[in-house]
């Protein structure tokens, strides 16, 4: 066989095993995808189908709750008042709402009133209770949809098949025992799917029983309509002889009984467009194989076999001792058969290409080298601006944080200016002798007021810490005094819910360690604070004891924090540290709040170099803990410390004596003080004045420190509360101003009122020459301490 054969059928197996493989390749991986891509919508129709009932039976569940909570629907339920149905319930409400059935049951399962559609008079009649039987009315009881907050399904009536959605009939506010339930439907019919399946722009059968019969009437195929489906799950069936996909699914009753079956056909389309593409890909592929196999035989015989055939007659030639051929290979043929006939000539020539050919390459390496030495110098300019831009954005956000620094001081003090008159006149009024009524408004003020004000600061120390203006201040602690504070801030909260409070601190610890106060005292305070608001009857416990063996003069401490309270679920125990949120999110929750507390206590407690978590389960308490690294101060160090307080562990905080514990300063008519108000906002300067004057002081006001500095000119104060932000001339410049005057009137006692709260500001006041700081809201037992400690002792009376 010659080459030019061999050749041909080389490459004529290559072109059949290239169409074998493409078409394999094309049935069995690309055609099932086509085929996949038919199910999946198919699939996807019947869940649409699903999905719009279940939206049908959230906008009955809407209709019921607007029944059930509403309050002339509460009164009703009492009064059985007919006008409140004629007015408030006429048959025309109900269609313009596209509502077939309505009904108020009471508690103990009866009818008070019901009205449903009847199809074939094409009007409302009376409902019976009979309209479905026993075990779906079982299914929604009263009982049930209270339990549940409502209820919602498909039930099989003496109608027809209906949605059907109940809610409680509560008051507006979630008030009140529950009095009955609202009960609203809408019937599932034929025209009902019709409606259903035009929105959705699909086909769909609906099958109300499952027989043969139905099948030949609805062209279905009986597999289609008798096989057996697991509730909520979607059916396929394909039927390949008539190129056809059903998918379906059951619609179940209350009472788990089949409604129906909804079922969509589904042409397969995708697979016969498919199969058409790929028939028409193999033939394109043949028809280019083809065209490439004849190219490729006439290119091989032009370029190689001719060539050959000249060169082997020249070879025979040699052999034989003849005169060479004088047959001239083509050089547009073949330039390596060329090159063998005449390498020797050709060598040196070669030799000096490449040693010329060499040069070329060390020039253009050379001309490389510069053009890259002068890229990197570009390189090295643009890193330099690169890092000059840096610089720039660096102290741009420097700046940023600086404002933000700055607009929280602000908001602070003009949230806090207002809380202060807000405050101060509810515990004034609370003060004045009010009836049991006005009592009662006013504690709910307070109450209120208290509430707002906590969330304040929840919400100043999360910006505080987004903004990196919150650090940690280490200073010597007193285990013991940090618990007794905190126990004693939150034991009127816990007394209030008859709760006992309880602490306990391992003997085995050190009192006296090293860390910031503050903040330790911040993170038990919120942790307690929740556990009392989500406890209603039992205990709250703290508890402190070591973590692990000291290491040097570092002791890791766990606290802990236990509730009898309501515990908290496996899911809701992944999200409880994140902002804004609480176990129950739902807008009926029992409990209130923002949702703050847990992760400021979670950044406090990382900030400080520790740990936080809790233990719970849902109806069983909750322990939230957190451990932190505490430094034990040296002996040279304990020396200087004041002994703590005695331990109180184990003794519960509600046996302690209740009665709050004010220190306010009575003073007779010639032991009174003559204070200084100043500040420029009226109410302030009222709320000041009265507080002071209802305990036989006397008061003068003025408006900014150059009122002041000329009010000092004539009269002699025995202290001065002084605003910090006021116009014309602020607290600081004036308290500087009053420090450079003469004589005794220099050393008048000045206490700072001021709504400025944020960290380090009373340090800056200190310095400015004031004696002492007191926040807005003004605390008026801490006021009347401060002013106790700065007055000279012979001028009070305590």
């Amino acid at each position: 066989m010659s080459i030019q054969s061999k050749i041909g059928s080389l490459l004529a197996v290559l072109f059949l095993v290239l169409i074998a493989t493409s078409a394999a390749i094309l049935k069995t991986v690309v055609e099932p995808e086509f085929a996949y891509l038919d199910r999946e919508n198919t699939i996807h129709r019947s869940q649409q189908i699903q999905n719009t009932l279940n939206a049908e039976l959230k906008d009955l569940k809407i209709y019921s709750s607007d029944w059930g909570v509403w309050d002339d629907t509460y009164e009703y339920m009492i009064t059985k008042d007919p006008d409140f149905i004629t007015g408030s319930a006429p048959d025309d409400t109900f269609l313009l709402t596209d509502i077939h059935m309505m009904a108020f049951y009471d508690m103990n399962n009866d009818i008070v009133w019901g009205r449903w559609f009847d199809k074939e008079a094409d009007s409302f009649t009376d409902l019976d209770i009979t309209f479905v039987d026993a075990k779906t009315r079982s299914v929604m009881s009263p009982l049930a949809v209270v339990a549940n907050s409502g209820m919602a399904g498909f039930a099989q009536t003496t109608r027809g098949p209906m949605m059907i959605a109940a809610h409680p009939i509560l008051k507006s506010n979630q008030d009140g025992p529950a009095r009955g339930i609202a009960i609203t439907g809408r019937f599932l019919d034929q025209n009902r799917m019709e409606k259903i399946a035009k929105d959705l722009n699909a086909e769909f059968n609906t099958v109300f029983s499952l027989d043969q019969s139905i099948s030949e009437d609805q062209n279905l195929p009986v597999d289609v309509i008798s096989n057996s489906l697991q509730p909520g799950a979607i059916g396929l069936f394909d039927d390949q002889e008539n190129g056809m996909l059903y998918s379906y699914v059951d619609i179940i009753a209350m009472n788990d009984v089949k409604l129906m079956r909804l079922v969509h056909p589904h042409q397969m389309e995708i697979l016969s467009k498919g199969q058409f593409a790929i028939s028409t890909v193999l033939q394109l592929f043949a028809a280019f194989f083809a065209i490439a196999l004849i190219f490729m035989v006439f290119s091989l015989h032009r370029i190689v076999i001719n060539p050959l055939g000249t060169l082997r007659k020249k070879i025979n030639a040699m052999k034989r001792s003849e005169t060479l051929s004088t047959e001239a290979i083509p050089e547009t043929q073949s330039n390596e058969l060329l090159l063998a006939l005449e390498s020797f000539d050709a060598m040196e020539s070669e030799i000096r290409q490449h040693q010329s050919d060499l040069e070329d390459k060390v020039r253009d390496r050379t001309h490389w080298l510069q053009e890259t030495n002068d890229r990197l110098e570009e390189e090295v300019i643009e890193r330099q601006r690169t890092e000059e831009s840096l610089r720039a954005a660096k102290v741009e956000a420097e700046q940023a944080s600086r404002s933000k620094s700055e607009f929280l001081a602000t908001m602070s003090h003009e949230i806090r200016t207002p809380m202060n008159g807000i405050v101060g006149m509810t515990n004034l009024m609370l003060e004045s002798r009010l009836d049991e009524e006005q009592q009662d408004y006013t504690n709910s003020i307070k109450s209120s007021a208290d509430h707002l004000l906590l969330l304040i600061n929840d919400i100043l120390d999360i910006s505080k810490l987004d903004a990196g203006v919150s650090k940690l201040e280490i200073s010597d602690l007193s285990l013991t005094e940090v618990i007794e504070s905190v126990t004693s801030t939150q034991k009127p909260n816990a007394l209030s819910k008859n709760l006992t409070l309880l602490s306990e601190i391992d003997p085995s610890l050190p009192d006296w360690v090293r860390n910031d106060p503050t903040r330790l005292r911040q993170v038990l305070f919120n942790l307690v604070g929740n556990a009392i608001k989500f406890t209603d009857a039992g205990h709250i416990k703290i508890s402190v004891a070591p973590l692990k063996p000291r290491s040097g003069n570092v002791q890791w401490i766990k606290f802990s924090v236990e509730d009898t309270g309501i515990g908290i679920s496996d899911p809701d125990q992944k999200r409880i540290f994140e902002r804004f949120t609480q176990a129950d999110g739902s807008s009926s929750r029992k409990h209130g709040g923002a949702g703050l507390g847990l992760s400021i206590a979670k950044h406090l407690s990382q900030q400080m170099n520790g740990e936080i978590g809790l233990e719970s389960s849902l109806g069983n308490g909750s322990t939230f803990w957190f451990t932190v690294p505490m430094e034990i101060p040296s002996s040279d160090q304990k020396k200087n410390l004041i002994p703590p307080v005695e331990p109180k562990s184990n003794k519960p905080v509600a046996e302690i004596n209740d009665k709050k514990t004010t220190e306010t300063t009575s003073l007779s008519s010639d032991k009174q003080l003559h204070v200084l108000i100043v500040e420029d906002n009226k109410i302030n300067q009222m709320l000041l004045s009265k507080f002071l004057a209802k305990r036989n002081h006397h008061t003068d006001i003025a408006f900014n420190g150059l009122e002041a500095l000329e009010y000092l000119k004539h009269k002699d104060p025995d202290i001065i509360l002084m605003d910090i932000q006021m116009p014309e001339m602020d607290g600081i410049e004036a308290t500087k101003a009053i420090r450079k005057l003469n004589g005794a009137k220099s050393e008048i006692p000045i206490i700072a009122v001021t709504a400025n709260a944020m960290k380090g500001d009373r340090d800056t006041y200190i310095a400015a020459g004031m004696n002492d700081y007191v926040a807005k809201p003004v605390d008026f037992d801490q006021l009347m301490k401060v002013i106790s400690q700065n007055v000279p002792t012979k001028k009070l009376e305590m």
